[in-house]
């Protein structure tokens, strides 16, 4: 996907520009060319699977790989061909790379060293930036004794410290256990706001994602699919990729002829667009399942096929006669709700359903 730039209500104008960007590695095409704009102040995610291109992309952005073609800037000067040290970014790789006979302190003071910063300015960032990251009181610890956590916000606070206009994160919080994982989440959303920097992160996890970023850009196959913001990528996907990636979703295949279209299941409705094979997204969320003689505006008749209680959920699947089958989110258990192997119905409202051309 290409496209201009993104016009902002304020005119503010993008920090990083990526214009007809692409790499590739011998005949494999890594990167497809894209056009991207991250403004001041955003949380950007390029999502996506394993292999999509998404770390290529981030480390074109931070210039440790050379694009095949286009132009990278960065807050309005052309760093298409520049290092990384000649860009004002500074990147946190997924294994942290910490100094293991170096105290925190000094890990997180290492680059202001090398720049030459003066002894009593480099104290004093230091000081604010693991106070900042809450870490203060590791100061004097080795890397192998603190954990994973600790470990991620000292990589964190060492790029920080750098004060970079845009900083780079490479699946950061991949190595955490779930729980830990969460808690980074908060921090870098906490972070983020404190400092008021332009963050861009690489991620395969749509809920991380979905909870940090103001923006997504996601990535298939080396191509940028859809971008914008969380609600919108979530609520009208383009492509059925992008349905069933983020977040859960029925995908109902069928045919569109003369604005017409009839899906497998035997629904008939109203779409305009080229005659084709389609697709029908539906969210589990929007579905309601009850017995046969609810009124829905939309329904399908089937079978309860399963009930699993999730918690904040209960999830249950509809077989459907032609085989397939529609899967429902229902909010709470209830003792009257149908049970597996009942007659059910599933229905929802037909603006819950969205209709994508399947090419």
């Amino acid at each position: 996907m290409t496209s201009g730039a993104t016009p902002r209500p304020d005119g503010q104008e993008p920090l990083v520009r990526l214009r007809g960007v692409s790499k590739r590695f011998g005949q494999v095409e890594a990167v497809r060319p894209l056009d991207l704009d991250i403004y001041p102040g955003d949380f950007y995610a390029l999502l996506g699977p394993s292999g999509c291109g998404k770390t290529t992309l981030l480390r074109m952005i931070g210039g440790f790989i050379a694009p095949t073609t286009g132009t990278i800037s960065i807050a309005g000067a052309d760093v298409t061909r520049a290092g990384p040290e000649k860009r004002p970014t500074n990147m946190v790789f997924q294994g942290y790379g910490l100094f293991p006979h170096m105290s925190v302190r000094q890990n997180v003071g290492y680059g202001l060293k090398i720049a030459g910063t003066a002894e009593n300015e480099r104290e004093e960032r230091v000081k604010a930036i693991m106070a900042l990251v809450r870490i203060d009181e590791l100061a004097e610890r080795r890397p192998d004794a603190l954990s994973g956590g600790q470990q991620q916000r000292v990589a964190l606070a060492r790029a920080l410290v750098m004060r970079p206009r845009v900083l780079l994160l490479d699946e950061p919080l991949a190595a955490l256990d779930l729980k830990l994982r969460k808690q980074m989440q908060e921090e870098l959303r906490r972070i983020h706001k404190s400092i008021g920097g332009t963050f861009v992160f690489v991620t395969h996890d749509q809920g991380e994602a979905m909870g940090l970023a103001n923006r997504i850009a996601v990535m298939e196959a080396g191509a940028c699919v859809q971008e914008g913001g969380p609600e919108e990528i979530y609520a009208r996907p383009s492509t059925r990729f992008v349905s069933t990636f983020i977040g859960d979703a029925n995908v109902m295949p069928g045919e569109r002829r003369a604005g017409t279209v009839a899906l497998r299941n035997g629904l008939r409705l109203a779409s305009a667009g080229a005659d084709g094979p389609v697709v029908a997204v539906l969210r589990p969320e929007a579905v309601t399942v009850t017995r046969p003689g609810a009124a829905h505006e939309v329904q399908v008749a089937g079978t309860l096929a399963d009930a699993v209680f999730l918690g904040a959920y209960v999830r249950y699947r509809v077989a459907l006669p032609d085989g397939e089958e529609i899967v429902a989110h229902a909010t709470g258990a209830r003792d009257d709700a149908p049970k597996p192997g009942e007659a059910v119905v599933a229905g929802w409202a037909p603006a819950a359903l969205r209709i994508l051309d399947d090419r």
